[in-house]
């Protein structure tokens, strides 16, 4: 039997189903996607990565069993509908055996070709028995094979397909905007020489009603390029702003620092919405800091960097998060108008037990003084971290040994019913968790 055509496929594969179905056997669907060949169409040209699959559909096919069916299903896609299972581990057995095969270099006129295939796997049972219902579920555990850097993953019910999930929340997070379903949280910043509250940052916080507490990391990756960014840029902007003077009138005189992405960057209408924000709620420009990630400050941008120069000309400050994560240039680090770099967690954690951590926030240190910058330690935990980084110089700490992110009302309770002054006392607000 030759290997088919997609319309074929379907129709023969409808036919062993029904039949399956009345005899009470089992069968499988396999869907195998190809990473590799969407790289090689630019490079060998359309028609030769077509002929590739033919030959590799040719070679699934002679080794599987006669029965099975093979298919094209797309331009780095195949198909295989399994028969003749006696148990549904044969299904799992049958795709390691594809997957050893095809994981082997393919020979294609003078040059090997490594072709890096992924199986999502369907078994047929009393829930999972239409054609279109096994192809479904099998693309979907193709794709948290994808997601998961696995080579095969079997379907099963119970999982929740991970693009429909990012779908459904998608849409879930257009309501929210609207319906005041976000938050912010405020976590502390101590400037370490004074022992005050420097500044806030708004964190955006989002509990879904069915999934719970949404990580904001997982929010901005639904929203980053699409129409909702903007929405939540500008309810970011005007609820950080709105609720620093809210703060500030309960008596805690600080700042806000605000993360804006590297969409909000690319957005014209940015340094309009910002210039309103001020006149609006009137926090002095110098009280509020812009924080945006080093990848988005760094990235080579005419635009970027005319919006960071527009921004800071209005007297805000800026700062780049997440410093040393990212591929920071020194020659564009100068080009930048910052006022402060923040060292991300991952090295301020492990200063306390591990040298090399230490010797990167001395050296980060060290050298964001050199450029007039301000430097901002995240994820303070503990008490010898703390006075390391005030042997070290750094200006500003923030983390739960000071206290976690908050909403405004507990803010302003916590502010109000503690000293502002932890030079006397370890410098903490609020106990963790």
């Amino acid at each position: 039997m030759t290997v088919l055509t997609y319309q074929n496929f379907l129709k023969r594969a409808a036919q062993e189903l029904n039949h399956a179905r009345s005899s009470g056997s089992h069968k499988a669907v396999l869907v195998v996607n190809f990473e590799r060949l969407a790289e090689l169409d630019g490079v060998l040209g359309f028609s030769a990565v077509d002929d590739i699959l033919q030959q590799v559909a040719n070679q699934l096919k002679s080794a599987l069993h006669p029965a099975d069916l093979v298919g094209i299903s797309g331009r780095y896609q195949l198909c295989c509908l399994l028969g003749e299972l006696l148990t549904d581990a044969h299904a799992m057995l049958a795709a390691h055996k594809i997957i050893r095969i095809l994981a082997q270099p393919f020979a294609f006129g003078r040059r090997n070709i490594i072709l890096a295939p992924r199986i999502g796997v369907a078994i047929q049972n009393q829930s999972n028995h239409t054609l279109d219902q096994l192809m479904s579920n099998a693309s979907s555990a193709l794709r948290r094979a994808k997601q998961d850097q696995d080579p095969i993953k079997l379907f099963h019910i119970e999982q929740e397909d991970p693009l429909l999930f990012h779908i459904d929340l998608w849409s879930d997070l257009g309501n929210a905007i609207e319906t005041g379903g976000l938050y912010l949280g405020y976590q502390p910043q101590i400037d370490i020489a004074s022992g005050k509250i420097k500044s806030t940052e708004a964190l955006l916080r989002w509990v879904h009603p069915h999934h719970g507490p949404i990580r904001t990391d997982k929010l901005i990756q639904i929203a980053e390029g699409t129409a909702l960014m903007p929405k939540i840029t500008l309810w970011v902007f005007h609820t950080a702003l709105r609720e620093c003077c809210e703060y500030r009138q309960a008596g805690l005189h600080a700042g806000v620092s605000i993360n804006f992405s590297a969409d909000d960057l690319r957005d014209p209408e940015l340094t309009d919405l910002v210039s309103q924000g001020l006149a609006l709620w009137n926090v002095p420009p110098g009280d509020i800091t812009v924080e945006l990630t080093e990848t988005a400050v760094m990235a080579n941008d005419a635009g970027t960097l005319d919006t960071l120069y527009k921004l800071k000309d209005m007297g805000l400050k800026l700062a780049m998060d997440d410093f040393g994560t990212g591929y920071s240039s020194m020659a564009r680090m100068l080009d930048l108008p910052l006022d402060e770099v923040k060292i991300d967690m991952i090295f301020v954690r492990h200063m306390a037990t591990r040298h090399k951590h230490d010797r990167i926030v001395d050296s980060m240190i060290n050298m964001a003084h050199r450029l007039n910058l301000s430097v901002v330690a995240e994820g303070v935990e503990d008490i010898k971290t703390y006075q390391r980084l005030q042997a070290l110089g750094c200006d500003v700490i923030q983390g739960y040994l000071i206290g976690k992110a908050m909403p405004l009302p507990e803010l302003i309770a916590t502010v109000n019913k503690q000293s502002l002054d932890f030079l006397q006392t370890p410098p903490r607000m609020v106990t963790e968790g």
